[in-house]
């Protein structure tokens, strides 16, 4: 038992130092509201990024090649950050995806209270019919999930406490 073990143990290191390492540096853009770690956005090298400048007033889409300790080097573009007045984060902020399941979890109690009511009415009273009260309640929790599936964090901009950070970790 022991020595097999052992040979499983040298086999694994001989494994291990024979691989080649490819050490990385960690590079990525921070974009952080105050010190609250929750509400934290990382963008990587190879991420597309989408922001809007000083000296533009529409929103510019590009791909980030590298992150330097004072500019972000895009595909197109050398940019600051103090330059940056706000990136478009529909789409990477995973706040929305928690306000997109709860829009989809109102519109299904919605469809289940209103399906539920038109099959008690059959059991019950041999016809479809449906209460006004359980109208309202299924209209209100199809509202409920419209309003929340039009609620989304589009925008971080940059003022007040927001804040974006070059990251440099195991630098070249």
């Amino acid at each position: 038992m022991k020595n097999s073990f052992y040979k499983t143990f040298i086999l694994f290191l001989v494994i291990l130092l024979s691989s080649n390492f490819d050490i990385h540096a960690q590079k990525f853009i921070l974009l952080q509201k105050g010190t609250n770690q929750k509400t934290r956005i990382k963008y990587e090298v190879g991420e597309v990024f989408t922001y809007k400048t000083k000296n533009n007033d529409y929103y510019i889409s590009d791909i980030i090649r590298d992150i330097q300790p004072e500019i972000i080097v895009l595909s197109e573009n050398v940019l600051r950050p103090e330059d940056i007045t706000a990136v478009y984060i529909q789409d990477k902020d995973p706040r929305n995806q928690t306000l997109k399941n709860l829009s989809f979890l109102s519109y299904g109690a919605g469809a289940i209270f209103l399906s539920a009511n038109v099959i008690n009415s059959l059991y019950q009273e041999g016809n479809v019919s449906i209460s006004d009260g359980s109208l309202i309640t299924s209209a209100a929790l199809f509202g409920s999930g419209f309003v929340l599936s039009k609620v989304r964090y589009k925008h971080f901009k940059k003022k007040g406490r927001n804040k974006i950070q070059l990251i440099i970790l195991y630098g070249d």
